[in-house]
């Protein structure tokens, strides 16, 4: 069963997801690479370019091709494009809303605030109520928080 790590851009997803890579030793799937290498694009560049739908479409896209895999971290780009598609265990890295909303504004000035609390909004409270495990990433370093994601899946994957 996979672990998904998700949270709002900005939460500091693909920095945990490379500690868990090279210091735990997790296989790691992030749709950030996976994005680059499919569009030539950054998350960022997508923002700005095609906006937020674009982006929540393309993570559908990438969780069906990687439902299938067990065993594996998927950090995820952040959307909620489907959550049917999700079929493991499900973590959520949270931020505060002016850190998101701040991300957003720098990456594409088209959004106005109430856009962005509006996103924020729909985002947390379905991350809130589907995690199995809910991180405030507020006071922790990316590393404390590898930490406790390892211990979640010792306890709840592993064979």
């Amino acid at each position: 069963m996979p672990l998904y790590i998700v949270g709002l851009p900005g939460s500091g997803k693909s920095a945990v997801g490379r500690i868990l890579k090279e210091d735990f030793g997790y296989d790691v799937v992030d749709f950030d690479e996976i994005l680059k290498i499919e569009t030539g694009k950054s998350f960022n560049d997508v923002i700005k370019n095609n906006g937020f739908q674009t982006i929540k479409s393309l993570e559908g896209k990438f969780l069906k091709r990687f439902k299938k895999f067990e065993e594996k971290i998927v950090v995820t780009l952040g959307t909620i494009s489907n959550l049917d598609l999700f079929n493991g265990k499900i973590i959520y890295i949270k931020i505060p809303k002016e850190k998101f909303v701040k991300r957003l504004k720098k990456v594409n000035k088209k959004y106005s605030d109430k856009d962005l609390d509006n996103i924020f909004e729909e985002m947390h409270s379905i991350f809130s109520q589907k995690a199995d495990l809910v991180i405030s990433s507020e006071n922790k370093t990316k590393f404390d928080i590898s930490k406790i994601i390892d211990d979640f899946y010792r306890k709840n994957l592993k064979k």
